[in-house]
């Protein structure tokens, strides 16, 4: 059998593993104070949610130690599921321990560079999001299968969130790692996605939005896409 051309993308090395408890914690201390535009970037998704009908489900691939989830959940009481998806146990624990008292809040431990992936997580989702994460499938040419599986995982106008690193320099690590905002926009188009479109930048981080093709789903509300 041929060798998949994505597979063969050599691993960008991490700088950190958040598998380790220590490391992890290390991390979530450190990353609104690294990149102070994070909060923005929650408030923003939790205002996009918060439109979302009632009894709407939301996944949340890398979902880390839970700062995006807790804040969805505090303003969002009228979402059925919110589902918390990292490949860190230490980083789940951190999440259920922050937001494991809502009913809404299910946790999955899973790698999305994995072969079936999607299948761990139940159903369709209304939204899909994603924070500081999609690198982790550590090349950026296999960004676009990651965005193809997402766009499967949403119902017809479905929403997908996506925060991530953008390059700091020229380097070679960090351009093979690294989407400019240019390059996102063009691999969610290439997915599928329609509505593209950067909303924020900033501290070396590119905040975009998008839709699964069909009828727009807002609170109460359920227009054609554009």
């Amino acid at each position: 059998m041929p060798t998949d051309p994505l597979d063969a993308a050599p691993d960008v090395p991490c700088s950190e593993d958040l598998r380790d408890p220590v490391q992890a914690k290390a991390w979530a201390d450190a990353a609104d104070r690294r990149r102070p535009l994070r909060v923005r970037v929650r408030a923003v998704v939790v205002a996009q949610l918060a439109r979302l009908p009632r009894a709407a489900r939301v996944l949340e691939l890398g979902s880390g130690p839970g700062f995006l989830a807790e804040r969805v959940l505090a303003h969002c009481p009228h979402l059925a599921g919110y589902t918390l998806f990292d490949v860190s146990e230490p980083m789940l624990q951190m999440s259920r321990a922050r937001v494991g008292r809502y009913a809404a809040a299910t946790f999955a431990l899973g790698d999305f560079r994995s072969e079936g992936w999607a299948g761990s997580v139940q159903g369709l989702f209304d939204a899909v999001v994603s924070m500081q994460a999609v690198h982790e499938v550590r090349h950026k040419r296999r960004v676009p299968r990651l965005y193809s599986q997402i766009h499967d995982l949403l119902t017809p106008g479905g929403l997908f969130l996506m925060c991530d690193r953008t390059p700091e320099d020229d380097s070679a690590r960090s351009t093979a790692l690294f989407m400019t905002a240019a390059e996102q926009l063009q691999a969610l188009r290439g997915a599928g996605f329609v509505d593209v479109r950067v909303v924020m930048s900033g501290d070396a981080l590119a905040l975009c939005e998008c839709r699964r093709s069909g009828g727009r789903r807002t609170r109460g509300t359920s227009t054609p896409a554009a």
